[in-house]
């Protein structure tokens, strides 16, 4: 992974964008567990504010499918980050704020859900399911 600045123009404002960023060969996002945990030994970043206890627990919650993250829960990130600072952890995956903030059954998204064992995206408070889940309907 190539950790560098954000640049807001370049993230997934839609599932579809999501899917496409994630399937592309960009070098920029964070693709597994392993590249979240580089992004956090770079510093001068949100996720490395996280106390170890709340990263491991975020790091342990999230699935990875499709070329980036399916789900996870950002219970986690609530105690520490701002919200400013919780968008730029989602800014790490591709996602956009906006993205993230406009989850709408009418725009197939899903808030509050999970990608789940059977890789769909079913109801769990705390939890993101990505149009990456298999099951798709995420954000």
């Amino acid at each position: 992974m190539k950790i560098e600045k954000i640049d807001n123009s370049r993230l997934a404002t839609t599932a579809k964008e999501l899917r496409a960023l994630a399937a592309s060969d960009a070098d920029w996002i964070v693709r597994s567990s392993d590249d979240l945990r580089q992004l956090r030994a770079a510093g001068n970043n949100a996720i490395a504010k996280l106390p170890r206890t709340d990263f491991e627990a975020f790091v342990g919650s999230l699935k990875f499918a499709n070329g980036g993250v399916a789900g996870g829960c950002y219970k986690p990130l609530m105690s520490t980050l701002m919200l400013s600072e919780i968008f730029e952890v989602f800014a790490h995956f591709g996602i956009s704020a906006g993205l993230l903030a406009g989850q709408t059954e009418r725009n197939g998204s899903c808030q509050e859900c999970e990608c789940d064992e059977s890789w769909k995206c079913s109801f769990e408070f705390w939890s993101f399911c990505s149009s990456l889940c298999a099951g798709g309907g995420g954000v």
